[in-house]
């Protein structure tokens, strides 16, 4: 691990988290009345997507070289990367600003919405698709792009049902029943691509067994700590808010929400540690 890891760690969690709250939320708030509701999780997006850039340009030695890749869209999974991620964040921005500024009818401000989630997904599935193109075998399998899915859909459900529980002078929060049960199948998913993983990883190569070894070994305490934060977080904590909700219990609301929300996101950045930490490249 060094620090270029670090950079890609940030980028990849930060662009992925803003995904999954810019689209859970515009599900949830659909028919949302509440302008300040939609533009809270707006700029929570808007700013993790920032922090992701800065983030990236770290990793690279120059920059400026980015705009060169434009030439090879046709060959380069990169060079998508940085479109989708420029084009995501525009048209996130654009979102922002129509919200803001109520500009046309909510149906037009929706549209907008669904091509931005549309450009946010597929940001996703290109970014995921550079890590199967690597020298890394244990990158190569479809587990690394349910992974990233998973994360988008995890912290996105509960970045949005921590927002709803702590609503105050608002009508009551709407779409929790549905986010406990998005969160339960994206949690699903994670452990599934991870189960996935692993049988993939005792049938390949040597470098994908050596990456085994390591997360059985020396990370392995990180590993199966990822998969005790999200099951806390999504699994429970996040169940146990709802029923609080349900039964007029608020008082303890804000605790729960926080809790979830650090455990999903320790757990995913634990996960994202481990990724980068025991990939072997071919040939070493």
């Amino acid at each position: 691990m060094n620090m270029h890891d670090w950079s890609l760690i940030l980028y990849t969690l930060c662009l992925q988290s803003a995904v999954g709250i810019y689209v859970v939320s515009r599900i949830v708030l659909w028919n949302e009345e509440s302008t300040g509701a939609r533009m809270r999780f707006l700029h929570l997006a808007l700013a993790l997507g920032v922090a992701g850039v800065i983030a990236s340009v770290t990793h690279l030695g120059y920059p400026a070289n980015a705009l060169k890749t434009m030439s090879n869209l046709g060959t380069s999974w990169l060079s998508r990367e940085i479109l989708l991620t420029a084009l995501f964040g525009a048209a996130g921005i654009g979102s922002v600003l129509l919200e803001r500024g109520a500009v046309g009818s909510v149906q037009t401000r929706n549209g907008w919405a669904a091509l931005t989630s549309l450009l946010g997904l597929g940001l996703i599935y290109v970014m995921s698709m550079i890590y199967r193109s690597s020298a890394f075998p244990a990158w190569e399998h479809v587990s690394t792009t349910l992974v990233f899915f998973a994360t988008a859909g995890l912290v996105g459900t509960a970045a949005v049902f921590a927002g709803q529980c702590v609503r105050k002078g608002e009508e009551e929060p709407r779409g929790l029943g549905g986010l406990v049960i998005g969160a339960a199948a994206m949690l699903g998913l994670q452990v599934a691509a991870l189960a996935l993983h692993g049988a993939y990883l005792g049938t390949a190569g040597p470098e994908a067994q050596a990456t085994a070894a390591l997360m059985t070994g020396q990370w392995s305490a990180l590993y199966w700590g990822q998969i005790l934060c999200l099951v806390l977080g999504a699994g429970i904590c996040m169940p146990l808010a709802w029923q609080r909700v349900m039964q007029k219990k608020a008082a303890s609301l804000p605790q729960f929400a926080g809790a979830l929300v650090a455990l999903v996101a320790l757990g995913e950045l634990a996960g994202r540690v481990v990724f980068y930490a025991t990939r072997v490249k071919i040939g070493l």
